[in-house]
């Protein structure tokens, strides 16, 4: 596209040149850096996308670790002019530079094609990527590794080279025998065969050289050597140059018709090499987004600019990510004109900088680091009018240079465009300089132009204050610390804080009180204003940077607990699920059992014998179904049981708790008897008791005592059931006769089984309140909390 002059001056102004430079240096060729090189803000928003699309393809490969096969390759465009002439031949050292392209274009033509689905756009301009692999094939035929022609390149040249090591043997052999006689005699300088233009020579001491017959070629520099071609091998030399002229007429042969092969071919290399450069330049811009952190964000004809996030591209260069002060600013919305105050080296002119350096490289299709939810109009011109404040000589330049250039960006202004002028009104009497700042930015803000100016005058602030399209901003200032923060805040204008950084710098505070009696009871009275607004707003940030932090943590907790009910519900309907089929199973057991006892009484005619295996059959399938589902039922003593009493010493079982054997101590008259379950002692009903067959025990002469529990939890993980169970039961009664109120059993999640058997354990004690799994930040369903009864 034509170059604008405006966006000549931003380039340069805005230091574009840097960043392009960057990504340039990352390219693998020079036809790709080139490429990077002449990338130049584009003014088509459908053209703007589709670069940008291009770049986005890219960084899907890339971060998909899918790199295309990018290496550097020598420029070839001037082999490939050459061949294009007819009746030109190319050297056979171009020829292998030739070839590597060829290779080069052919795998990474392959490369994107295969991928056209993730990448239709990549893969369109890998199309024009030229794919000849007769011609790879002639050429590698040819042409060695050195760029040299092969001896099987023709038949012709193969015979002419065997032709010529024969007969530079025999001259070799034969000079070799004149060196020898004529060495004796102490006739050469060294004995050693040597060539001059071609051909075997012997290096002769001048004084002798009327004694040996031949040919003289040169003299050393010294005139002390003469090297001279014995006549005796005059003719051997001879026949060895012809063969080597035949060898040179052979070789032009060859690569005439080499050369030939390739003309047909140049449009579609030279077409091949642009696509290329454009492919290494997608690579490099798409590396560069990925370290940047860089987004492609929306590009629209119009609208308004709405920037989050984003970070200066040059600082990044540089600095740490986190070391770069994010900017969020909205453009062309609710105003047009935005006008910055604050503090020097506050951060103004970044910030006017950092919004035209993103606009200048998303324009020419290079991703911007800013958040993707951003949005760009597309900018006919970028006028900026930012002075070097570094430079003695641009401080006091004059101040028709300031206003030249300001008519130019009024002239040039439209809807279309981005102004940013950075001390809009300098250089003359604040009073006049303000007013005339006023006026363009009320003519710039009228043509609708996005405009970002900066200043310290307190008039335009209060201008912008009351004028529609007009926004007030300032960059942020520590009151505390008086150091600028860099944070961009929109709607409230800036205190320039001159007198506070004054005082922290070692003013007289006697003068720094006199000047505020100068500056006027109003102004003082502005500033200080702007000062508590600052403090105020700084005060609220922080609180709501602070309500942020404590949402996202209470969010996450949420979103968390949301997770673990979720597997903790998944869980419980696993172990619903397989208690449900056990019970089934369990049921369809007994029921064939029963059928089966039915079957044999009948077939049997109910013979006692047969009424009583049924009988014994029904019992163990009733004891493997109670056992199958975690519980037991309360069974009553039978007749034979009640009659006979409990004796000390007898080793009993709760109905509750079969898997803890324990032992009679007393048989006091009551419904209850003191039993000992290892070092525990409990008062349990009678009728709850069952006798264990086995042997009496001796009762302790001393009573047993029920050891304090300081604990309040207790881990049965990898235990076995019955183990566990003996292990929780002496557990829950020490803790509840040592007065805990809960406590937490802690049995894994693993298949559940454990849980179950625990569960049922749980549900009959009488000690016990209640009973349920812990929260997801307690172990979910791997602990059980158990609440005991009150006194």
């Amino acid at each position: 596209m034509p170059e604008s002059a405006a966006f000549n001056d931003a380039i340069e102004k805005l230091e574009f040149e840097r960043i392009r430079s960057h990504i340039a240096g990352r390219c693998a060729s020079l036809y790709g850096r080139a490429h990077v090189e002449a990338l130049y803000p584009m003014t088509v928003p459908v053209e703007i996308n589709d670069e940008l699309a291009r770049v986005d393809e890219m960084l899907r490969l890339i971060e998909a670790d899918e790199r295309p096969p990018l290496v550097d390759i020598l420029d070839i465009r001037a082999v490939l002019h050459r061949a294009a002439k007819e009746g030109s031949v190319v050297p056979s050292e171009d020829f292998r530079s030739v070839l590597q392209a060829l290779t080069l274009f052919r795998e990474l033509r392959t490369f994107l094609l295969k991928r056209s689905e993730r990448a239709p756009l990549l893969a369109h301009i890998a199309s024009e990527l030229p794919e000849n692999k007769l011609l790879e094939f002639h050429i590698d035929r040819v042409i060695d590794d050195e760029g040299g022609v092969k001896d099987g390149a023709s038949k012709e040249l193969r015979a002419i080279r065997r032709e010529i090591i024969e007969r530079s043997g025999q001259l070799r052999r034969r000079m070799e025998s004149i060196l020898k006689r004529v060495s004796e005699q102490e006739m050469v300088m060294e004995e050693l065969v040597t060539l001059r233009d071609g051909r075997m020579v012997l290096p002769v001491k001048a004084e002798y050289k009327r004694q040996i017959q031949g040919f003289i070629h040169s003299t050393s520099a010294t005139g002390q050597t003469v090297y001279i071609e014995p006549t005796e091998t005059l003719e051997l030399n001879n026949d060895i140059r012809d063969l080597q002229f035949a060898e040179l007429r052979e070789i032009n042969t060859i690569l005439t018709e080499l050369t030939d092969r390739l003309r047909g071919d140049v449009p579609a290399m030279l077409t091949g090499l642009i696509a290329f450069g454009e492919i290494d330049a997608l690579s490099a811009r798409a590396r560069y987004a990925r370290d940047m952190l860089a987004t492609c964000p929306t590009v629209k004809r119009d609208g308004p600019l709405l920037l989050r996030q984003a970070r200066h591209p040059l600082l990044l260069l540089h600095k740490k990510m986190s070391d770069v002060i994010p900017l969020d600013i909205s453009i062309g919305d609710d105003a047009t004109t935005i006008i910055i105050t604050g503090p020097n080296a506050g951060g103004k002119s970044v910030t006017m900088k950092t919004v035209g350096l993103l606009a200048l490289m998303l324009q020419a299709g290079i991703p911007v680091p800013c958040d993707g939810e951003s949005s760009f109009p597309v900018y006919d011109n970028i006028f900026v009018d930012i002075g070097d404040e570094q430079s003695l000589e641009n401080d006091l330049s004059t101040f028709s240079s300031h206003v030249s250039r300001l008519a130019r960006i009024v002239d040039g202004a439209s809807m279309r465009t981005l102004v940013l002028i950075d001390e809009i009104g300098t250089g003359t009497d604040p009073a006049e300089g303000s007013a005339l700042g006023a006026a363009i930015l009320e003519r710039l803000t009228a043509l609708k132009a996005h405009v970002i100016a900066t200043t310290h005058h307190g008039m335009l602030k209060a201008f912008a204050h009351e004028q529609e399209g007009m926004e007030n901003a300032a960059m942020e200032f520590d009151m505390q610390t008086l150091q600028p923060t860099y944070r961009f805040r929109a709607g409230l204008p800036g205190s320039s804080y001159a007198f506070e950084i004054t005082r922290r710098h070692g003013m007289n505070p006697a003068i720094i009180e006199r000047a505020r009696d100068i500056m006027g009871t109003q102004s003082n009275a502005l500033e200080q204003l702007l000062a508590e607004v600052e403090r105020q707003s700084q005060a609220l940030g922080n609180r709501l940077r602070r309500s942020e932090q404590l949402e996202e943590k209470y969010r996450a907790l949420v979103e968390e607990y949301d997770g673990k009910m979720k597997q903790v519900r998944a869980e419980a309907r696993d172990v619903k699920k397989h208690a449900l089929e056990d019970a089934q199973r369990i049921v369809e057991d007994a029921r064939a059992s029963v059928e089966k006892s039915i079957r044999e009484i009948r077939e049997e005619q109910a013979s006692r014998e047969a009424i009583h295996r049924a009988h014994e059959r029904l019992d163990k399938q009733k004891q493997d179904a109670t056992k199958g589902l975690g519980e037991l039922e309360d069974v009553p003593a039978t007749p034979s049981e009640a009659r006979k009493p409990f004796l000390p010493g007898d080793e009993v079982f709760m109905v509750d708790s079969p898997a803890t054997i324990g032992t009679v101590l007393d048989t006091a008259s009551g419904e209850k008897i003191p039993v000992a379950f290892g070092s525990m002692r409990m008062l349990v009903e009678i009728q709850k008791l069952r006798r264990h067959e086995g042997n009496r025990k001796a009762v302790p002469a001393a009573s047993v005592t029920v050891e304090a529990v300081e604990r309040n939890e207790i881990d049965i993980r990898g235990l076995y059931g019955d183990d566990a169970i003996r292990k929780i039961d002496l557990f829950l009664y020490q803790a509840w006769t040592s007065g805990l109120l809960r406590v937490d059993i802690i049995h894994g999640k693993g298949t559940g089984a454990l849980r179950q058997k625990v569960h049922a354990f749980l549900k009959d004690l009488p000690f016990v309140e209640s009973y349920q799994l812990g929260e997801w930040n307690e172990g979910g369903s791997g602990v059980t909390k158990v609440v005991f009864k009150g006194d």
